[in-house]
């Protein structure tokens, strides 16, 4: 019956489907390719190809361009977006809002290129020229000023960082009550990454994974993550006990410190807020200060050694 079937449609002149069937693929492909360009755990190289692919299978180039701006976007890969300005300079400059994928508006791609811009002068520390390219971003697209409003707070924070000078040799306890310095943890290494965090702070104790992880990745690169608890005593509970009873919990192997109740760190490196990590070269200068999710740490760690790179999912 099917081999019958078959040979009905090409007698009866319906075989002309065949000739859409090219077409048609190419569309689903390219449709794949779409999603595929917009998928979040892409990585640089990744997106780079299927870029290239992209273009061979029709896709618009505007939605090529805005695929690679959110990617440098949600990975806040400066270098990445300077490196395609360029494109987003035509993007802005040729916007076709029927052919949006992700970009809403001119004005929005505009605001972008103004932002891009500030990142690239907060690399370069030129704090006239990122105040006047993120204020032209807030402007052109105020319904992302929350966005921009992090890098302002970043980059006056990295400012402040720049000068500064912590002391390694500050007295500290382990949550065993053993004394110790961080200069003791860093024991001679490279660098040295603490983590600040507290047993009430829910985003700290879902990342307790993953600091295990950055602490068994970096070891390789001769780097010391430390663990930093901000816990004041409650009840029958000292610091340090609450921080070993949840070192336990995380069945922790690396450094797991108490920070002095007049909090000397919390102060230098102002954190306002937790989660937070802070790397440390061995003179005590901050190579980073921000969320462990930020980015920007692992550009800071590849510094050290451009042979990092960050563990997989």
């Amino acid at each position: 019956m099917k081999s019958f079937l078959c040979i009905l449609l090409l007698c009866t002149g319906l075989s002309r489907l065949h000739a859409q069937t090219p077409a048609a693929e190419a569309a689903a492909g390219a449709k794949e390719l779409m999603q595929r360009l917009f998928g979040q755990n892409t990585t640089e190289a990744e997106l780079l190809t299927l870029a290239k692919e992209a273009n061979k299978a029709g896709v618009p180039r505007q939605a090529i361009i805005e695929a690679k701006l959110v990617w440098g976007l949600r990975h806040q890969n400066t270098p990445f977006l300077v490196k395609i300005l360029p494109e987003v300079e035509i993007l802005a400059a040729n916007f076709d809002s029927a052919s949006a994928a992700a970009i809403p508006t001119a004005e929005a791609a505009k605001a972008f290129i103004a932002y891009i811009k500030a990142l690239k002068a907060a690399d370069a520390n030129d704090a006239a020229a990122f105040k006047q390219n993120i204020l032209e971003a807030i402007w052109l697209n105020p319904q992302q000023t929350p966005v921009f409003i992090q890098s302002i707070e970043k980059f006056r924070r990295e400012s402040k960082m720049v000068s500064l000078v912590v002391d390694l040799k500050l007295p500290l306890t382990n949550s065993m009550g053993e004394a110790t310095t961080l200069h003791d943890q860093l024991g001679g290494k490279k660098a040295l990454l603490l983590d600040f965090w507290a047993s009430w702070c829910g985003p700290c104790m879902n990342l307790m994974p993953a600091l295990k992880k950055k602490a068994q990745t970096l070891a390789a690169f001769d780097i010391v993550v430390v663990a930093m608890n901000k816990d004041d005593p409650k009840d029958n509970e000292t610091a340090e006990s609450i921080a070993e009873r949840i070192r336990q919990e995380q069945n922790a192997t690396l450094p797991w410190l108490v920070e002095p109740a007049e909090r000397p760190y919390t102060k230098a490196f102002e954190l306002d807020s937790i989660p937070r990590m802070v790397l440390l070269s061995p003179e005590g200068k901050v190579l980073f200060n921000g969320h462990p999710e930020d980015p920007s740490l692992w550009v800071a760690l590849k510094k050290i050694n451009p042979a990092i790179q960050a563990p997989a999912d």
